[in-house]
Order: C-alpha cells, then sequence, then structure tokens
C-alpha cells in the first residue's frame, strides 16, 4: 500500500498525485514509468514516473481520468493508500549533452516531457520547449515548463491562449531559425507522426514515447508490440523511447483503434 501525500487538480480531468514509493524514488530515472492499481480489484495503469524526491521517498504521478481505473484513482483523497504501484519500469530515457534539444509536448503528454526536459537541461544542453493544447483550459504544466526549458513556445488550436494553431507549425519554424540537434515528441500518435516526417525530411534526430496498451507491463501480454524498422518490440520492455523515424505508426494507430 502506498499513501497519498499529495493532491492537486491541474487541469480539466488531470490530478497530480505525490505518493509514498521508497524503493521506486530511489531508483526512477526519467523517461520510465510505473504500473499503478488504485484497488486489489482495478485494472493496471502504465504512468510515468514525473518527479521523485529519494529523500522524501515520495514519487510523482500526473494522470487523465479516461477510464475506470483512472477514475478509481483520481477518487482517492490525501492520506488514502494506492493499492500497488509495480516500477520503476522500461528503460530510462537516454540523456546526453547534444547541444539544442526541441521537446515537443501536446496536452497529457506535457506530463512526461517535463521530467525529460529537466534531464536535458541538467545535461547543460539548450532546451526549447513547445508544448500546445485545444484550448487554455487543456494547457497544463506552463510555469513548470517556462522553468524547465530555456525558451518556450505555447499554441492552442482554438486560439484562446499564446500562438493561435497546431504546433507542428510552429515545430518548423523553430528548426528553420534554430540549429537542433535532437526533437522529443510525446503526445497523440498523429502528433508524433508529424513531428517524426518532418524532422525526417530535415534529417534531424528524434525520438518518440510510445505507451500502446499495456496490461502488465513486464512483456507477458505481448500488447504493447510496436513495429520498429520492420522488428517487433515491446514498449514496456524496450522502450517506451524509439527513433520516431523507425516507428511504424500506421501500423501502431491500426493496433491501438481496432
Amino acid at each position: 500500500m502506498h499513501k497519498i501525500i499529495n493532491k492537486q487538480i491541474i487541469g480539466s480531468n488531470i490530478k497530480r498525485l505525490e505518493v509514498a514509493a521508497d524503493v521506486i524514488s530511489r531508483k526512477a530515472q526519467p523517461g520510465q514509468f510505473v504500473m499503478v492499481m488504485p484497488d486489489e480489484k482495478s485494472e493496471r495503469i502504465p504512468l510515468s514516473v514525473i518527479d521523485n524526491d529519494p529523500q522524501k521517498g515520495i514519487i510523482t504521478l500526473i494522470f487523465e481520468e479516461v477510464d475506470d481505473s483512472s477514475k478509481e484513482l483520481g477518487a482517492l483523497h490525501i492520506g488514502d493508500s494506492v493499492f500497488a504501484i509495480l516500477g520503476p519500469l522500461g528503460l530510462p530515457a537516454e540523456i546526453k549533452h547534444l547541444g539544442v534539444v526541441l521537446c515537443v509536448g501536446y496536452e497529457i503528454g506535457i506530463a512526461q516531457l517535463l521530467s525529460i526536459s529537466r534531464a536535458y537541461r541538467k545535461m547543460e544542453n539548450k532546451v526549447i520547449g513547445l508544448v500546445g493544447a485545444a484550448t487554455k483550459r487543456t494547457l497544463i504544466l506552463e510555469s513548470q515548463m517556462r522553468l524547465a526549458c530555456q525558451k518556450l513556445y505555447l499554441a492552442t488550436e482554438d486560439g484562446s491562449y499564446e500562438r493561435r494553431g497546431a504546433i507542428i507549425d510552429i515545430l518548423s519554424q523553430i528548426i528553420h531559425r534554430e540549429n537542433v540537434n535532437l526533437v522529443y515528441a510525446i503526445g497523440p500518435l498523429a502528433m508524433m507522426q508529424a513531428v517524426s516526417e518532418i524532422t525526417q525530411q530535415k534529417k534531424i534526430k528524434t525520438l518518440v514515447s510510445l505507451k500502446p496498451m499495456m496490461v502488465d507491463g513486464i512483456g507477458l501480454c505481448g500488447s504493447c508490440r510496436v513495429k520498429v524498422e520492420d522488428r517487433e518490440l515491446l514498449a514496456c520492455m524496450d522502450g517506451p523511447e524509439f527513433d520516431g523515424h523507425a516507428v511504424d505508426f500506421e501500423d501502431l494507430a491500426i493496433r491501438t483503434n481496432p
């Protein structure tokens, strides 16, 4: 059992939890995730470790309430306990000093992007953030991303905040002006695919974080298969970080939308 230390509502149906998980807090690295069971009868939910404090033994999780299990997790209060948390799982992000790193995220994907952005900045890269949402109401973690990035671009599709339009349009402008060495994208499949197609034309290395349906998170079920360069890989074991130029997004879209 893992006690909830703090809880915040940070967006429409989006919750932030600080949870006691001593061992995980000492081992988790940027890019890794945990499998969470709110109750003993709940389905497992894969959630990225957004932050961890080894001294306090706490990990931070941010999630959107989209199904029964995530709603059960969101209904818990400070002082309640999460039934089970397994992790850290997946391979850590490969953080290096590269120069200019452009971190691209959309809505709930911004939460996972935050730890990646912080890690690249810690390695003395120039980190440029590009985050977007449908509306100002669904844009999250703006102040945190401003601290994590030397420069931050924001866009809303309806024009209710900052720039109007899709982040793909702004991406093209940024890579035209900046000598970008790496693009790291997290968000909907269509967005990550579009980012990868644009950067491939410019021959800019691009990494994406994939989280297809997972049942156990340890490679036994095989439900999170991803086709990369004609090889079948498991997102839970071989990822979640993959080369965006090598991922078969069309196949993944078919598998995740039966």
